[in-house]
């Protein structure tokens, strides 16, 4: 009985040091560029994705919009042809001065999208983005 029970307790700690070890934290840049030819705005943005929680922590500083961001998102491709795109609001404080941070909990499959290289972050308004870039790996 003592045997058995010192395998179960080596499995157990087997099983967490094997999902610690493929936890992994990804870093992520974005540059951020007017969405129309003309704006003025531009920015940077840092995000960090937790994979072991699906956690995304992002830090995103910018200039020269037409006033503090209502909307932030980030945007995956379609799933299908003619379908809207993937969208998940990022929660924005109070105080929407640049810098502005965020943590928000994402599903599997934005997981999987971000680290695929195809998804976007924009920010702006009610009226649309403004500045957006592509969401990639930091060097």
């Amino acid at each position: 009985m003592r045997r058995a029970r010192m395998i179960v307790k080596a499995g157990l700690a087997l099983g967490v040091l094997y999902g610690t070890a493929w936890a992994d934290t990804v870093n992520f840049t974005v540059t951020l560029e007017p969405e129309k030819p003309s704006g003025p705005g531009k920015g940077a943005a840092t995000l960090s994705l937790d994979t072991a929680t699906k956690t995304l922590t992002g830090s995103i500083k910018y200039s020269g919009i037409s006033a503090p961001p209502e909307v932030a998102a980030i945007e995956g491709p379609p799933p299908r042809p003619n379908d809207n795109p993937v969208t998940f609001i990022i929660p924005l404080p109070a105080n929407r001065a640049s810098p502005i941070g965020f943590t928000m909990t994402l599903p599997d499959p934005a997981v999987a999208g971000i680290r695929s290289g195809e998804w976007v972050l924009l920010i702006g308004n009610k009226q649309g983005p403004e500045i957006g870039g592509d969401i990639k790996p930091a060097p």
